[in-house]
């Protein structure tokens, strides 16, 4: 088949594209190529930005496609651009949509559901704005393919991801972890790390989006993707450092006092508000998902960061100075009655 990715040259679009080479199928490439890939002539491409109509109907007029992964569709105009540039034209349509989705839905608990997506919103406020509006314009483009099939038979599957993890993740959030593991210093876990995940491997969505490319069973749905595993952040960690050979002080921190002394909690990116959990049930029996254990992509990812790390910092790792400092201070406090959230405990 020969496929056309929007995106495709970091991290999960980057995995696609790889296991589509691997499989045999044609691929051309759409992005503004600022971002180096590793896939030479093995690809066509069309440099452009995909917000322009422009450079879609180019990609259009200059080939035939049987299928599209839009990776990069972040408002509703990207999706309806699309929509109106494909239309008739390729056998699918997938987009990779986000488990946020959920986030600001009013009135619904874990595991959520694909059915839940519809409904009542929550009210965006000053503290959640960046985050609300990501997940609102992340569900209009779903909303808008909806309407598409129903109104012309649009081919599209949504995909649904939470965290993804994985090696080449630019945003370097499981090194935030990795890198305080292997320093060998005390780590903060804001609230305990008691906050709940379902993560996936990176592998798997392009496994189930390559394995899918002519699933006309999944015309008109949405998946949630997710591994079968809920663990939490302190769950994440004590696992990473066990594949790492460390034994670190985990230490539980209010949230609050973290904000109170201008800290936040960037420095752990996991660290969330919600628990994200996926019931993953209708993608393992439409899609034939079989996610990757937990405990087999954490030992994969933390060796593939043992051996290739160069040593160089992330940007999260810029506060740890503080974070130890912090650490100093509150085990000089005497006063567990008073404060009975934190506590230094070793793994």
């Amino acid at each position: 088949m020969h496929v056309l990715v929007i995106g495709g040259s970091r991290f999960i679009g980057r995995a696609v594209v790889q296991r589509l080479l691997v499989e045999g199928h044609r691929v051309t490439v759409l992005n503004r190529g600022k971002s180096p890939d590793p896939f030479g002539t093995r690809v066509s491409r069309v440099v452009g930005d995909r917000s322009d109509p422009e450079t879609l109907k180019r990609a259009v007029s200059r080939r035939d496609f049987d299928a599209v992964v839009d990776m990069v569709a972040f408002r509703e105009e990207d999706t309806k651009a699309a929509i109106e540039a494909f239309s008739g034209r390729i056998g699918h349509f997938l987009h990779i949509s986000t488990a946020a989705v959920y986030l600001i839905r009013d009135g619904i608990y874990c595991p959520f559901r694909e059915e839940d997506f519809a409904g009542r919103l929550q009210p965006k406020t000053e503290a959640t704005a960046s985050t609300w509006l990501y997940a609102y314009h992340k569900r209009r483009c779903e909303v808008a393919l909806q309407h598409a099939w129903e109104n012309q038979q649009f081919p599209f599957t949504s995909l649904r991801l939470p965290v993804v993890v994985g090696p080449g993740d630019y945003t370097a959030r499981t090194q935030a972890y990795f890198e305080r593991l292997l320093d060998g210093g005390p780590i903060i876990l804001p609230d305990g790390g008691l906050n709940s995940w379902g993560f996936l491997w990176v592998h798997d969505v392009a496994e189930v989006v390559v394995s899918n490319l002519a699933n006309a069973n999944a015309f008109g749905n949405a998946y949630n993707l997710a591994q079968r595993e809920v663990v939490n952040l302190r769950q994440f960690v004590e696992l990473s450092a066990a594949f790492l050979d460390r034994r670190p002080a985990l230490v539980s921190v209010p949230t609050e006092w973290l904000k109170a002394v201008q800290l936040g909690t960037t420095f752990s990116p996991y660290s969330h508000d919600h628990d994200i959990v996926l019931d993953i049930s209708a993608a393992q029996r439409d899609l034939l998902f079989k996610p990757t254990p937990f405990t087999t992509w954490c030992e994969q990812l933390t060796q593939h960061f043992r051996s290739s790390w160069d040593g160089s910092p992330s940007k999260l790792y810029s506060t740890r100075p503080l974070e130890l400092k912090l650490v100093e201070e509150f085990a000089r406090l005497r006063l567990p009655s008073l404060n009975p959230s934190v506590s230094v405990v070793s793994a």
